[in-house]
C-alpha cells in the first residue's frame, strides 16, 4: 500500500504579499509559525475513518488575530481518496475551551480555515475523513 503525504500549510499577509509555511517552521523578521499534522492512525479500509490532529505554534511575538496582523489562513490538501466528514471540525486555542466549526472545501478537496492564534500561544485542530477508495 502507498503512503500519502499529508501536509498542512500556514499563510499570513505580509504588506500586501502572502508568506507560506509548510509542515515544519517559518522564520522571517516577524513570523515564527511552527506547523505540524499527524495521523491518529496508520491504516483505514475504505469507508473507514483517519482523524488528524494538526498543531500550529506561534512562536513569535506577533498577534495574529483580527485588528492586529489578522488572522492565519491555514490550507489543509486533502488526498483525493477521502472526503471530509462534517461536522468533526474543531480547535482549540490554548488551554481554551474547543471550538467546533467547519473548514472550506474547494474542488480539489484542499480545506481552508482561519484561525486566530495570539503570539506565543498553540492551536490544536482536529478533523476526520472517511475512505472513499484505495490509494492510487
Amino acid at each position: 500500500m502507498m503512503k500519502q503525504e499529508n501536509e498542512l500549510f500556514a499563510d499570513v499577509q505580509l504588506c500586501g504579499d502572502t508568506a507560506s509555511t509548510g509542515s515544519g517552521v517559518v522564520e522571517t523578521d516577524i513570523i515564527d509559525l511552527q506547523v505540524t499534522k499527524a495521523a491518529k492512525c496508520d491504516k483505514a479500509l475504505v469507508g473507514g475513518r483517519i482523524c488528524y490532529t494538526g498543531t500550529i505554534i506561534n512562536n513569535s511575538d506577533v498577534d495574529f488575530i483580527t485588528g492586529e496582523q489578522g488572522p492565519v489562513t491555514i490550507r489543509d490538501p486533502l488526498a483525493s481518496n477521502v472526503e471530509y466528514i462534517a461536522g468533526t471540525f474543531e480547535y482549540t486555542i490554548g488551554s481554551g475551551q474547543p471550538v467546533q466549526d467547519e473548514p472550506d472545501i474547494d474542488g480539489n478537496n484542499e480545506m481552508t480555515y482561519e484561525l486566530e492564534i495570539p503570539a506565543g500561544e498553540t492551536v490544536i485542530v482536529e478533523f476526520c475523513v472517511k475512505v472513499l477508495s484505495v490509494p492510487a
